[in-house]
């Protein structure tokens, strides 16, 4: 049917191109599976989602567990705020730097080898920012950041690969979900473990954890080395191009809002008069909608009854509704209505992201979302640092209305996308024609 809308408009008129579109394409390589009979490729994706999810929250954990146990580890370190936000910076920026070299990097294993072999170097990080003093949490921080980084494009590239078309966007959402799970996973471990044994105990668990999560994998996939599925061949090339950068600048500012949101909301209602109990609550409730948010958005575009990239700015143009109901301040029932808001559309984009940049580019979504993860990270870093020095000199309010010019430029620019050009990559056997781009 063609490249819909070549206007570059958000209109509904592509939305019977999807499923025998982009996503029909698959991922990347050659080992997508896509021949495979319906009923064992929804099997498989199940599994892979699951997998997916799985390792997210693993190699997550060395940024919220930092977190979680920032209160003993300073305590017994010497430390202050500004080396746990340090440290989180240096999560992100390490994160930056993974997803950048595996752009770059062509691996001659599968997507499978790579996430268990991440699950591996995760747990050797954990170790090391447990029993290698201040340098070593340091150390282990930024281990922990460089494979999230790394690993998340090629997590990308297998939900293309195994999860069938009508499945995707919520194999995405579930992905995306399990990054504000990994919070609940860190807030849990500090009563369960840090407290009674001390926060080491909570990284060398964590650690043994990815262990157990690993190895099996790897083991099996090992012994059936001699099976149909072979090391992944290389992605077609991807050019650069004005969308994947749109997408990439999206992805930062969405970045800065929901980082920044879950940094500063509890401190912030305090501000505003609310008893610390109800913005306690309330931050848990915004991390609930934002699971919600992530899991309903995958499962809209599913269904084929919203267009991916129209859900997406208008995700963002929500989220920066919620910032500048904070911003307005006006007590503490507003400061709920705009938290909620903040965190279900200013930080529930983020499978949609993904998603959206995966299926724009059929064959090469690990090369795309690697894109897109570098903004991500980068908006991880200086998202709660600018918003942090923005509180100090300015206030509350100014700092908010910062998030809400932040979150409007994400939206204007997803709205005025268009559609990827067709010297994206060079013609190559490999790469399916541009004719197969996603739904906007």
């Amino acid at each position: 049917m063609g490249r819909d809308g070549e206007d570059g408009g958000d209109d509904q008129g592509g939305r019977e191109g999807r499923d025998g579109g982009a996503r029909a394409a698959g991922g990347d390589g050659a080992a997508g599976g896509d021949g495979a009979a319906g009923g064992r490729r929804r099997g498989s994706g199940a599994a892979a989602a699951v997998s997916v999810a799985l390792i997210t929250v693993l190699t997550s954990l060395p940024l919220f567990l930092v977190g979680a146990t920032s209160t003993l580890v300073n305590r017994e370190l010497g430390w202050d705020a500004g080396d746990t936000g340090l440290l989180l910076a240096a999560y992100w920026l390490s994160s930056l730097s993974g997803a950048y070299l595996s752009r770059r990097v062509d691996t001659p294993v599968s997507a499978e080898t790579t996430v268990g072999s991440a699950a591996l170097v995760t747990a050797v990080g954990l170790s090391v920012a447990a029993w290698c003093g201040g340098w070593g949490l340091a150390l282990g921080t930024a281990l922990g950041g460089l494979v999230y980084g790394y690993t998340q494009p090629h997590t990308n590239s297998l939900l293309m690969q195994r999860c069938p078309p009508s499945a995707q966007g919520f194999a995405f959402g579930l992905k995306q979900a399990a990054i504000p799970a990994s919070t609940l996973v860190g807030s849990l471990a500090v009563p369960a473990l840090a407290v009674p044994y001390g926060w080491r105990a909570v990284f060398t668990a964590s650690a043994v954890v990815c262990v157990a999560y690993a190895l099996p994998g790897l083991v099996v996939r090992h012994r059936g080395a001699g099976g149909r599925r072979g090391p992944a061949a290389p992605a077609p090339p991807l050019r650069l191009n004005a969308h994947l950068i749109g997408l990439a600048v999206a992805g930062l500012c969405g970045a800065m809002v929901g980082n920044a949101l879950g940094g500063f909301l509890i401190a912030s209602g305090v501000h505003e008069g609310m008893a610390l109990t109800w913005a306690s609550l309330l931050a848990a409730a915004g991390s609930t909608t934002n699971i919600a948010v992530r899991l309903v958005a995958g499962i809209v575009v599913d269904r084929g009854r919203y267009a991916p990239r129209a859900l997406l700015w208008q995700l963002y143009l929500a989220g920066a509704v919620g910032t500048l109901l904070l911003a307005l301040g006006g007590g503490p029932w507003v400061m709920t209505v705009g938290g909620l808001l903040a965190f279900g559309g200013g930080w529930g984009w983020a499978g949609l992201l993904h998603y959206v940049a995966g299926a724009a580019f059929p064959g090469r979504a690990a090369r795309a979302t690697a894109v897109t993860q570098m903004g991500v990270s980068l908006g991880g870093a200086t998202g709660p640092m600018l918003f942090g020095l923005l509180v100090d000199h300015a206030g509350w309010g100014a700092a908010w209305l910062m998030l809400t010019a932040v979150g409007t430029v994400a939206a204007v620019v997803v709205r005025l996308l268009r559609e990827p050009p067709d010297t994206a990559a060079p013609a190559t056997a490999a790469a399916p024609p541009s004719t197969t781009h996603t739904r906007k």
